[in-house]
């Protein structure tokens, strides 16, 4: 076999290989990520962020009964097609921490903590605070 035909045997091969590696993966389809499964996780990725709670529900000012802080935070999200993800998220943050601190970790931790577990992209995370709540002691103190 002369060079000239072995360059073209191997163009065909290389030329062949590229075709059937884009037909495996138009026929391998499109994985899909549903906007609960994207609130679950951010939900449970919240609780890993210090000095951030649940939210509480209210009802006219008032704390609806039955709600602890300990449970994780309230997280809506909005999948696009394009693979990116917006949430807006409902939590409480420790009393005397700094809500705009606390918030901030939220946010960077969640943004990619989302996009690491997913593969999507976050493009925005609006955050609500709903309460300042004390911080979990279990020694008492006497004034």
């Amino acid at each position: 076999m002369d060079t000239a035909t072995a360059t073209s045997v191997e163009a065909e091969t290389r030329a062949a290989t590229s075709v059937e590696a884009e037909t495996g993966t138009a026929q391998r389809g499109r994985t899909t990520v549903s906007d609960r499964t994207v609130e679950r996780i951010a939900a449970r990725v919240l609780t890993e962020v210090e000095h951030i709670g649940g939210t509480v529900g209210r009802v006219l000012g008032i704390s609806v009964p039955g709600q602890r802080p300990e449970d994780p935070a309230r997280v809506t999200a909005k999948v696009s097609d394009d693979s990116e993800v917006a949430l807006d998220v409902r939590l409480s943050v420790v009393y005397p921490e700094s809500v705009a601190h606390a918030t901030e970790d939220a946010r960077a931790h969640v943004v990619r903590r989302v996009a690491d577990l997913t593969g999507l992209t976050v493009t925005r995370v609006d955050i609500t605070v709903t309460a300042l709540r004390p911080p979990d002691s279990s020694t008492r103190r006497v004034l």
